[in-house]
């Protein structure tokens, strides 16, 4: 199924949808809130144990915890506005959601002056879900037609 956000989800069998739209949930309240450049919107999708990697432009080592994930985007955030920008916008592509029990895995592009690639990996946590891991790297355009 697509959704309205070109979200394509996977239902597997058993899973509730509103399980399947709380996965969506998070991932679309994580992509607003980073285009509002809201740091502590952003944050508040991450598990407290979270681990990330970065584009190499941005951090050049593993990400251990949620503090050094906010720290990490915190630097690019300051970027983006020393750059002018008050917004960026994030034409989120190719989503495709898959669950498994308690866990999930995101990915999808993003292409501005790059081809942005992410994977997020979701833990439902009680009855939220939240990024455990964030993998974000990015290509360049012309080398990826």
């Amino acid at each position: 199924m697509i959704t309205g956000d070109g979200y394509l989800i996977l239902y597997i069998p058993g899973k509730t949808r509103d399980t399947m739209d709380g996965i969506q949930g998070t991932l679309s309240r994580f992509n607003a809130a980073f285009s509002k450049l809201d740091l502590d919107g952003m944050m508040m999708c991450f598990a407290d144990d979270s681990t990330s990697f970065f584009p190499i432009a941005h951090r050049a080592t593993f990400l251990d915890g949620k503090d050094e994930i906010g720290e990490a985007f915190a630097k690019v955030i300051s970027k983006i506005r020393a750059a002018g920008l008050d917004v960026i916008k994030l034409d989120v592509e190719d989503v495709k959601v898959q669950r498994f029990s308690d866990a999930a895995i995101a990915t999808f592009h993003i292409r501005d002056g790059d081809l942005s690639r992410r994977t997020l990996v979701l833990r439902r946590v009680h009855d939220d879900w939240l990024i455990q891991h964030l993998h974000a790297s990015n290509a360049p355009l012309e080398e990826t037609q």
